[in-house]
């Protein structure tokens, strides 16, 4: 019996179309995924012991660990790893801050996840790459720790004692930037998905929005930045910033 072949003749931009559809978006990784290689960490070694060991010690013990373990990880986590190598990069070394190459940087924070227990892998890490990389606990995703800074988005109320409340709150973020957060489209803010949590905030008399002496904007949607502290039966934010969207609050 004779075989037939069939040809088919698919268009070219048919193909290109399927492929660009069907790729994987590029997603968020964690230091568990294997972000930097071993001969990139080896670099950062190196890098490490002629610029920042005399500080931070040969085995990063210096400044209450504040390079290795538990302290390291309660002040990255839940965090994208461009956020560290921002300060190792504006801060580092102390005596002479920014004056390494982005390269000497991008393998001290190779040498800084291998010293953690973070794997090694096949790519080296990259400055495209840091925004796109979480640093979390082996365990997965947690709780931002207490007295990170972070960011909160709910409906202000006062309570009967006259304090001031983040109602409906959205789940805490850690933020770097204490203060109002330029350039941010507010009425976004306003329409973000209302959360479950209720948070009392200190100092909300001091920073508030707009001129001083006025009105805070009671049952309007705000966005909250400050220092997270958690009590049970009492959450707390103490503000460093506090920001209308313009929106009232939905019930």
């Amino acid at each position: 019996m004779r075989c037939m072949i069939l040809r088919l003749q698919i268009p070219v931009g048919f193909l290109w179309l399927v492929a660009a559809t069907t790729s994987p978006a590029r997603g968020v990784e964690t230091v568990w995924d294997g972000v930097y290689t071993a001969a990139q960490a080896a670099r950062g070694e190196s890098v490490y012991s002629a610029e920042c060991s005399r500080c931070h010690k040969d085995d990063l013990s210096g400044y209450r660990n504040a390079l290795i373990g538990e302290r390291f990880m309660d002040s990255w986590r839940e965090d994208r790893l461009e956020s560290f190598f921002s300060l190792v990069k504006r801060t580092m070394p102390r005596n002479a801050p920014a004056s390494l190459s982005d390269g000497d940087y991008l393998d001290v924070v190779a040498y800084v996840l291998q010293a953690n227990a973070f794997p090694p892998g096949m790519k080296e890490l990259t400055s495209d790459a840091l925004g796109d990389i979480k640093v979390e606990g082996k365990q997965g995703p947690q709780a931002v720790p207490n007295y990170a800074l972070v960011e909160v988005v709910g409906c202000l109320v006062q309570g009967a004692g006259g304090e001031w409340f983040l109602s409906d709150a959205t789940e805490p973020v850690r933020t770097r930037d204490p203060g109002d957060s330029a350039g941010t489209d507010m009425s976004a803010i306003g329409r973000k998905t209302a959360g479950s949590h209720r948070f009392r905030l200190l100092d909300a008399d001091v920073v508030r929005p707009g001129p001083k002496g006025s009105p805070l904007p009671q049952g309007q949607r705000v966005e909250a930045k400050g220092f997270l502290m958690r009590k049970p039966g009492d959450d707390s934010i103490n503000l460093t910033s506090l920001r209308s969207s313009g929106s009232a609050c939905v019930r």
